[in-house]
């Protein structure tokens, strides 16, 4: 992977249900180490746009290249579970612990994949062979990082549905890490936070992004977190992109301020204000 290529290239990305179409021709950049926000009213297609990139659904066209270490590779062309053994992890809008499990379990078991591997699919787990201990032993290690990261290093033996909302928010963000991902995709991971809350997670992800270097997408509909955090955000409307560029220039965006406001409401405050 090349300096000047982006780590995920989306290129005209539709994804129509019928005669509906969620999602039209939208491209747009994700760097490494960097924030990218996808934001819009409700309805707009952003968690369309991460089910197409995570795998959930297949876009009708377009193209979606991840730049891995290894080489480019088109996720409209992978079935969606081999996603996620590339790189890209993601959470959802409601939160989907496992209640009944504790934090560290929770933490544990989104390292299955590399588990089960060392296992040699449960022959090496079985038998307690050396290369097993040593991955149960890195996957606890790991787990307990990521739990030292979000502020639950002293609740690793709770059950994770006993946590405050605000917690189980953040160890949704230590699970998807334990994947170590190189794309992190987050929808609407604010959404419930109170004020200090949300000013935590801010803090959590910019610690991300500067820390482990990797491409975290967003959306959300808190616009104190998207501002404040992102490098480059990108606005949808109806499905299509209206606005790409820094916080500041999509702020400032008439076609932003339009969507969100609608030309009515534009118009009244033009009219108070005048």
């Amino acid at each position: 992977m090349t300096e000047a290529m982006p780590l995920l290239a989306v290129e005209r990305l539709t994804m129509r249900f019928g005669g509906l179409v969620a999602v039209g021709e939208l491209s747009f950049t994700a760097d490494s180490a960097a924030i990218t926000a996808i934001i819009g009213p409700n309805g707009a297609g952003k968690t369309t746009v991460f089910n197409c990139l995570t795998g959930f659904y297949k876009p009708t066209a377009g193209r979606m290249t991840l730049n891995t270490a290894a080489g480019p590779r088109y996720l409209e062309r992978i079935d969606g579970f081999r996603i996620a053994r590339l790189g890209v992890a993601r959470t959802f809008q409601n939160i989907r612990l496992f209640p009944r499990m504790s934090v560290l379990e929770n933490l544990i078991v989104a390292q299955h994949n590399g588990l089960m591997r060392a296992s040699l699919f449960s022959v090496a787990g079985l038998f307690g062979l050396p290369r097993y201990r040593r991955a149960e032993r890195a996957a606890v290690a790991l787990a307990e990082h990521w739990l030292e990261r979000v502020g639950l290093a002293e609740q690793g033996d709770i059950d994770a549905g006993a946590l405050p909302y605000g917690a189980q928010r953040r160890l949704e963000v230590a699970r998807a890490m334990c994947t170590r991902p190189i794309v992190l995709c987050l929808d609407e991971p604010a959404a419930g936070l109170n004020p200090r809350e949300s000013a935590e997670l801010s803090e959590l992800l910019l610690g991300i992004r500067d820390g482990e270097r990797i491409g975290v997408l967003l959306i959300e509909h808190d616009m104190s977190v998207v501002m404040g955090i992102s490098d480059h955000v990108v606005v949808l409307d109806y499905g299509r992109k209206i606005a790409d560029g820094t916080a500041t220039a999509v702020r400032n965006d008439p076609n932003v301020v339009r969507a969100y406001l609608g030309e009515d409401e534009i118009s009244s405050l033009a009219e108070v204000a005048g």
